[in-house]
């Protein structure tokens, strides 16, 4: 039984180095991977604007409150629409969409600061990751295709790294299985 649990130690190589070469593509192809990102997000927000939108009109049906949930999906198709189908001319805008959804979150953490009472220990590491949050979300309106190089950049490193370790383990899985099946051929 242990040896089919290690026995495709091979996979776990292929797939370090499709990461390798993922990671590669992204840090030499830096403008297209961003416009694929950004195509895949709108296309997430597609769905979920449609999902939104589905809810929404369901909500109607049954008399609920429905106003907020309907202007919601259509917003999120629009803005869906746009990053999946113009990817080059709303790099900025996607960018912009982070940078509210990080100050949106940096004034949310400051706010949950404020009202903590207890875990001071807790309360610095909240203040200074609100504080950062909340700076990141100012600076991508100002530079937001800076930041968005940036971000591929890291996310290219990351892979390569993730596939180099991948790649590691495989080996050391492969060292396993070998020394089991010696052990095993030993004990017959």
């Amino acid at each position: 039984m242990a040896e089919k649990k290690f026995k495709n130690w091979w996979f776990l190589a292929v797939n370090g180095i499709i990461f390798i070469l993922f990671g590669l593509m992204v840090l030499f192809n830096t403008n297209e991977a961003i416009q694929a990102m950004i195509k895949y997000f709108g296309a997430c927000l597609l769905v979920l604007g449609v999902i939104l939108l589905i809810v929404g009109i369901n909500n109607f049906r049954k008399d609920k409150q429905s106003g907020l949930v309907l202007f919601e999906s259509i917003a999120v198709i629009a803005i869906g629409l746009v990053l999946a189908f113009f990817p080059d001319a709303s790099v900025n805008l996607f960018m912009i969409l982070v940078g509210v959804w990080f100050v949106i979150m940096g004034i949310v953490q400051l706010a949950i600061l404020a009202t903590l009472r207890d875990f001071s220990s807790f309360k610095n590491g909240l203040l200074i990751n609100g504080l950062l949050t909340l700076g990141l979300g100012i600076s991508l309106f100002f530079h937001p295709f800076s930041w968005a190089v940036f971000l591929v950049k890291i996310i290219g490193i990351l892979a390569v790294l993730f596939g180099i370790l991948l790649i590691w383990f495989s080996f050391l899985l492969r060292k396993v299985i070998l020394s089991e099946t010696k052990e095993t051929v030993e004990i017959k």
